[in-house]
């Protein structure tokens, strides 16, 4: 019984710290932990050869053919990346002198797609509903039942004046994001069977027609709009076949990249992102490129480049034979160090070498006496558990993949650690700036966590750091403005950091406040006036704050006011998109839950205007022409004067409806509740 404990002991031990996977390890394993990055196929050959073996330099990828057009199954979606809560409102748009808001984005004149768009005068808008068509009622003899198609539509609403404000037109067809290019409205759907982009000619937007449409293949991950210019990302589980085609574009293997580096450190490479630049007015595609990443990549978009991150983390399974291989006469007999040399020099996987050695571990404890084993497991542990976090630290890398918009040139950089998010990243000058954090991992010491800031050039070479920002403390939002970047961390008394980076090659920092609570979401509304977005108080006194800092002393900074919303009253603050701010008017506009609320902010102080209630139904919108506001929900459109708020019109929503399963039900002499059958409902 005891030796069966020991073996159960040490197995635990090392199943904590590995994960399965596979890949092989050579024997001349590159320890360089500095040498990884993205390149591309260099011949057809090793493109092939990629494909077939799913390796390269021992490095895995997952589903080395794409598995939707091999099998007509589809995979279960990429999920889109997550972003942190700051952003940059692209100004308010000013046609023939109407005012009117455009949609928050992260960099000024890259727009981004969002359910509502308006050029002053028309607004487009997306609800979150789904319409069946297509019913077919089954007319099984004992449990008949439905099954429907679902479509979205896309609203035109003739915005202004605003008293007569009306719906003139639909769009029937999977949307949800959405640009405005001229007289052109480019919708992208996102359903698996239903990925396409299609452009309208909306010249006379009560009678909206198809100029052109483009399909693509995966899913839909993200997309800008600059200029003339549409840059499209899609992703596909697993790598395509070869010879590579793409949105009818075949790509040569220069133009498909993959991450490479040191087997002890793996980055994941199970997804495909391709990255397209269409013409907006023809729908022809300029250029694709295809990069082999992750789930966990990040993009962010310049007004001249674009970047996609891919993580690498040290291989568990990799990482525990090393230490074996390297310190295991420390712990072990020299018959049990003779077969791990043994097993380490077969060329066999990672994974089978990883049972050997755990194994050959376990039988040797297993004659130990308790008090051996006692002092075996505590050295093994304590030591295994230092060489693990260093290496978990020194190993955390992000590689950045830089794609020139114009020429779609590709090169790739490297900084320490995990990137929190696109909105850790940024571009001036010519000059990438990213901060990113190292030990955010739970076998590593909290006090090991730090904070970096890394500047890159055009080449992404790294020209200046600023390291151990916030120590043992978590990032919980950034914001660049100009050349100083604003940093909000969690921990008891948050600091709120101003790091400098006029010096590409010598970043600082300027000034530090304590704040109380968490904050997700930081906003300019002026050169010296931000506005920070979060919580306070506890799991038990839960409350969304509105914060208002002067930024003037970049060495002093102050919070003037705080606006504190009832504990019961949810306000997101995780879609950027769902705030709008009028400069003109000092006003900002937040979209809670079934709220929107509108603030005056003036003279260093906050002050709640209006609330906007939409009785069962989320708001998830709003937006401004000249005098007038337009809060977005499900069910209806609310239209306000903003000189005296009152309401002005409301437009409702056809709402779907959707088979009444009660009518359907056959007449039993017996009810049907409790048989060993179930109704199948489409």
């Amino acid at each position: 019984m005891m030796k069966k404990m020991h073996i159960l002991l040490v197995l635990c031990l090392v199943v904590a710290g590995a994960v399965i996977v596979g890949g092989c390890l050579s024997a001349d394993n590159d320890k360089d932990l500095n040498n990884v990055g993205m390149t591309s196929f260099k011949s057809e050959k090793e493109l092939k050869n990629y494909l077939e073996t799913g390796s390269t330099s021992g490095r895995s990828v997952y589903g080395s053919t794409n598995y939707a057009k091999s099998s007509g199954v589809a995979p279960e979606a990429a999920p889109e990346p997550m972003a942190m809560d700051a952003m940059t409102e692209d100004g308010g748009g000013n046609s023939g002198g109407v005012d009117y808001s455009k949609t928050n984005v992260q960099i000024a004149n890259v727009d981004e797609a969002d359910i509502v768009k308006t050029d002053g005068k028309i607004i487009y808008y997306t609800p979150g509903l789904y319409y069946p068509t297509n019913v077919t009622l089954h007319d099984d003899s004992k449990y008949p039942y439905y099954t429907y198609d679902t479509y979205q539509i896309t609203l035109v609403i003739n915005a202004m004046p605003a008293e007569t404000a009306s719906i003139i037109s639909q769009i029937k067809e999977t949307g949800g994001n959405l640009y405005l290019a001229d007289d052109l409205l480019i919708t992208i759907a996102t359903g698996y069977n239903e990925s396409k982009i299609i452009a309208y000619d909306i010249s006379d937007p009560s009678n909206p027609k198809v100029m052109w449409e483009q399909s693509y293949e995966g899913y839909y991950v993200d997309s800008r709009l600059i200029e003339d210019k549409l840059y499209f990302v899609a992703s596909e589980y697993g790598f395509g076949v070869f010879p590579m085609m793409y949105m009818g574009k075949e790509l040569a293997y220069a133009d498909c990249y993959y991450p490479y580096g040191p087997e002890i450190i793996r980055p994941a490479a199970d997804i495909t992102y391709y990255v397209t630049k269409l013409d907006v007015k023809t729908g022809d595609v300029d250029d694709t490129k295809a990069f082999i990443s992750s789930y966990s990549t990040t993009i962010f978009v310049s007004g001249d480049n674009m970047y996609l991150t891919n993580y690498y983390y040290p291989d568990t399974q990799i990482m525990f034979l090393d230490f074996v291989e390297s310190n295991g006469s420390n712990y072990l007999s020299s018959d049990t160090m003779k077969y791990v040399k043994k097993v380490m020099g077969y060329d066999l996987s990672t994974r089978i070498k990883y049972m050997a050695v755990s194994e050959a571990i376990g039988n040797y404890t297993s004659d130990l006496t308790e008090d051996e084993y006692t002092n075996f497991y505590d050295s093994f542990y304590k030591d295994y558990n230092a060489y693990s976090s260093a290496l978990i630290i020194e190993a955390e890398k992000t590689t950045i993949t830089k794609i020139n918009l114009e020429t779609f040139d590709v090169v790739s950089g490297v900084v320490p650690g995990r990137i929190n998010g696109k909105f850790a990243m940024d571009e001036k000058d010519g000059y990438f700036r990213v901060i990113s954090t190292v030990g955010d991992d739970y076998r590593t010491e909290e006090s090991t966590l730090r904070s970096i800031v890394n500047i890159l050039n055009a080449e992404m070479e790294t020209v200046g750091t600023l390291d151990n920002i916030a120590t043992g403390e978590s990032i919980q939002t950034t914001r660049y403005i100009g050349n100083t970047l604003y940093l909000m961390t969690y921990t008891d008394g948050d600091p709120f950091l101003l790091i400098d980076l006029s010096n590409p090659e010598s970043p600082a920092v300027l000034g530090e406040m304590k704040l109380q609570g968490t904050y997700s979401y930081i906003y300019p509304i002026s050169d010296t006036l931000l506005v920070g977005f979060g919580y306070t108080g506890d799991w038990r006194d839960w409350r969304t704050k509105l914060s208002l800092y002067d930024v003037s002393d970049p060495a002093n900074p102050v919070e003037l006011d705080v606006f504190y919303f009832n504990a019961d009253e949810y306000v997101s603050v995780y879609d950027y998109h769902g705030f709008t701010w009028n400069a003109a008017k000092n006003l900002m506009i937040v979209s809670g839950s079934d709220t929107a609320y509108v603030f005056e902010i003036k003279d260093g102080q906050i002050k709640l205007m209006k609330e906007d209630v939409h009785k069962d139904s989320y708001v998830v919108r709003s937006a401004y022409i000249d005098n007038y506001l337009y809060v977005f929900s499900n069910k209806e459109i609310h239209i306000y004067n903003m000189t005296n708020w009152q309401r002005v019109q409301v437009i409702p929503i056809e709402q779907p409806v959707y088979p009444d399963y009660g009518t359907i039900y056959p007449t039993h002499d017996e009810p049907i509740y409790g048989t060993h059958e179930t109704p199948v409902y489409g």
